[in-house]
């Protein structure tokens, strides 16, 4: 995978998708193979989709983002009450997408060092164009690729609970839940802790 695939991750995929994601690391645990996975997706339906391609869409979506990680993460995950849930998908996706990450840390983190009470779009803006100038291919990307992607960005943080709403942007502040922390530790991403503490 090139580079700048690799630091934006699978963000245009769409938003935490929590409840899914639970089922999702769930079906994960059980090593599935192809047939069980479709079975599971399209004849079961456990992610309760109106059709098979959106449920496999969804479904790709959520394993590009925790496939990687470890048993115990995924049943951390499958088992989480619904705060830490959407913290475990918050960092699972954060993982995946460095590019993220990376925005948590930097511009979020800056706002609220200077007590803005929220960010907007020109933020998301300007640190996109800064971005391309580190990896040129953003900017050969399609208008609405890129309108997508700021987008879902600000709709995870919104799920993640770090924004109040995609239409307001103001900041709110988490505290990781002990459990997540914790485990984060473990697999030695405290860089994760720092982009979701953003102090």
């Amino acid at each position: 995978m090139t580079e700048y695939k690799k630091y934006l991750g699978d963000l245009i995929g769409g938003s935490l998708m929590i409840k899914e994601s639970q089922l999702i690391a769930g079906l994960l645990l059980t090593q599935p193979s192809k047939e069980q996975w479709d079975d599971a997706l399209v004849n079961q339906n456990i992610l309760q989709k109106r059709s098979p391609a959106s449920a496999k869409r969804n479904a790709a979506t959520i394993k590009k983002r925790i496939g990687s990680l470890s048993n115990e993460f995924l049943s951390a995950l499958a088992n989480a009450n619904h705060e830490e849930a959407a913290q475990l998908m918050m960092a699972a996706t954060l993982i995946n997408s460095p590019l993220l990450a990376d925005f948590m840390r930097t511009v979020v983190m800056d706002a609220k060092r200077m007590y803005r009470e929220s960010i907007d779009s020109k933020d998301w803006e300007y640190f996109w164009e800064d971005k391309c100038r580190l990896y040129p291919e953003f900017a050969e990307m399609s208008e609405s690729s890129t309108y997508k992607i700021a987008q879902v960005a600000f709709k995870v943080m919104t799920d993640g609970g770090f924004l109040e709403s995609t239409k307001s942007k103001i900041l709110t502040n988490i505290y990781i839940e002990p459990d997540v922390r914790s485990l984060l530790i473990e697999m030695d991403k405290e860089d994760i802790i720092q982009a979701m503490e953003a102090y």
